[in-house]
């Protein structure tokens, strides 16, 4: 229940900051709650769109590159928030290591998914797949790395949030994508 409300937390600030730093744009609602519907999560897919002032002129692909950006946003402030506030909570170096991993994790599905709008740009759609796939496989390694350590540590629930709300993002864009490639 708890993990819950955190992640509702997150969609709603996400649509506060989105709300500050844009304007609302009407776009083309039909189109993206139509793709939207066709996601594993219709919600998140929608928020992440209607305030996003290039989803106003955005066709599918569009749609796609704007989810996986915010993916790489996503994977960026996680780096980040974990070297802020992460690190400085473990004194062992062990402990340390293993977290400084995962913003070297973080770094790099950003990047994945950096290749995977690339890919998608190229119409590279198999490529651009395997880029999410990839992306959202290295959230996977920072978690397992907590529990790996010796002795094993244990995984902040603020980390797993993160890491949920990243790879469900990496999730929508795969669907939309193989809505492209139907």
């Amino acid at each position: 229940m708890a993990s819950s409300v955190v992640y509702l937390i997150s969609i709603l600030s996400l649509i506060f900051i989105v709300q500050e730093s844009s304007v609302l744009v009407s776009g083309d609602d039909e189109l993206i709650h139509s793709t939207c519907q066709k996601t594993r999560s219709p919600e998140l897919c929608e928020v992440s769109l209607i305030y996003n002032p290039a989803s106003k002129e955005a066709d599918v692909k569009g749609i796609t590159k704007i989810i996986t950006t915010a993916g790489e946003n996503s994977a960026s402030d996680t780096a980040k928030f974990i070297l802020k506030y992460i690190v400085g909570f473990y004194t062992d170096p062990d402990a340390v290591e293993v977290v400084t991993g995962c913003i070297k994790s973080y770094d790099n599905a950003k990047t994945a998914l950096d290749i995977s709008i690339e890919d998608l740009s190229s119409d590279h759609l198999a490529n651009a797949l395997k880029g999410l796939e990839i992306g959202a496989s290295y959230a996977d390694d920072c978690k397992n790395s907590f529990s790996s350590a010796s002795p094993p540590l244990e995984y902040p629930d603020v980390l797993r949030q993160k890491q949920r709300y990243f790879q469900d993002l990496c999730g929508v864009s795969s669907d939309i994508i193989q809505v492209l490639r139907s």
